[in-house]
C-alpha cells in the first residue's frame, strides 16, 4: 500500500511540475491539472475518514478549493492566495449547511463538518500550485520542491516507525532541495533547502498522520493520502517564492 501511494504521488508530481514548464500551455494547463487533483481529492478525503455521508462534504470541498483556485489566478489582486481565507469562511458555513440537512439522527455529523473544514483547508492549499505556474521562476522553484518531497517521501514509503521516519525524512529532504539547487541559476541553494525542508516536514507530518489512521484501504483513499500533502506543499512552495525570491 505504502508503494502505491508512492507512485500514485510521483505521478501526480511529475504532471504538476510538467505542466509548468510546457511553454504557451501553463496559462492554462497548470490550472487545469490543479482542479482536477482538486477533484479527485476532494472524493477521497471524507472516504479516508469514513465519514458517513461523503458525497455532500466531497462537493463543498471541491467547490472552495476550485473557487479559491481561479480567483488565485484571474480575480482583483492575482495570482495570489488571498482568496483561500474568505473561501473557508463560507465551506465551513455551507460544510455546517450539509450536515443540518442530514436531520438531527444522523451519525457523525459534527465529525463531517471537522473533516470536511480540514479537507478544504488542505485542498484550497493547492491553488499554491496552480499560482506559483504564473509566476516568473515559480516552475523552477516547483521542480526544487519536487525534488525535496520525493526525498521525503521515499523514506515515508518504508516500514520504519515514525521516530526514524521523521528525522530522516526530514534530512533527505533538506539535500534534495540543496542538490537540486544546481539544476537552475535561478534559485540559490539556502532557498533551494528552505524548500526542501519545509517540504519535507509535510510529507512526514502527512504519513505520521495517515498511518494513525490505520492507511488507506481503497484506490479512492490511496488518492487522497497521496495528494494530501502534494497539495499542501503547493502552498508552502508558493510563500516561500514571495518571501525570499
Amino acid at each position: 500500500m505504502r508503494l502505491k501511494v508512492l507512485s500514485t504521488g510521483t505521478i501526480t508530481l511529475a504532471l504538476l511540475i510538467g505542466a509548468g514548464f510546457l511553454s504557451g500551455a501553463g496559462a492554462w494547463l497548470v490550472p487545469s491539472v490543479t482542479l482536477v487533483l482538486l477533484a479527485i481529492f476532494a472524493l477521497g478525503w471524507p472516504r479516508l475518514l469514513a465519514l458517513p455521508a461523503p458525497l455532500p462534504v466531497s462537493l463543498v470541498i471541491f467547490v472552495v478549493s476550485a473557487a479559491a483556485t481561479l480567483l488565485g489566478l484571474w480575480g482583483p489582486g492575482g495570482p495570489s492566495l488571498l482568496w483561500v481565507a474568505p473561501g473557508l469562511g463560507v465551506g465551513i458555513i455551507l460544510m455546517f449547511l450539509t450536515q443540518l440537512v442530514r436531520g438531527t439522527d444522523a451519525q457523525k455529523r459534527l465529525d463531517s463538518v471537522a473533516v470536511g473544514s480540514a479537507g478544504m483547508l488542505i485542498a484550497s492549499c493547492g491553488a499554491g500550485w496552480a499560482v506559483l505556474g504564473a509566476q516568473p521562476g515559480g516552475p523552477t522553484l516547483a521542480l526544487m520542491a519536487g525534488i525535496g518531497i520525493m526525498g521525503a517521501a521515499i523514506p515515508a514509503a518504508t516500514r520504519l516507525p515514525d521516530r526514524i521516519v521523521f528525522p530522516l525524512g526530514f534530512i533527505v529532504a533538506v539535500l534534495a532541495g540543496g542538490a537540486a539547487s544546481l539544476l537552475s541559476d535561478e534559485v540559490s541553494l539556502p532557498v533551494a533547502m528552505v524548500v526542501g525542508a519545509l517540504c519535507g516536514l509535510v510529507v512526514v507530518g502527512a504519513r505520521a498522520m495517515i498511518t494513525s489512521l490505520g492507511g488507506p484501504k481503497s484506490f479512492t483513499q490511496i488518492l487522497a493520502a497521496a495528494l494530501a500533502p502534494l497539495l499542501v506543499a503547493g502552498s508552502v512552495t508558493w510563500y516561500v517564492l514571495l518571501l525570499l525570491l
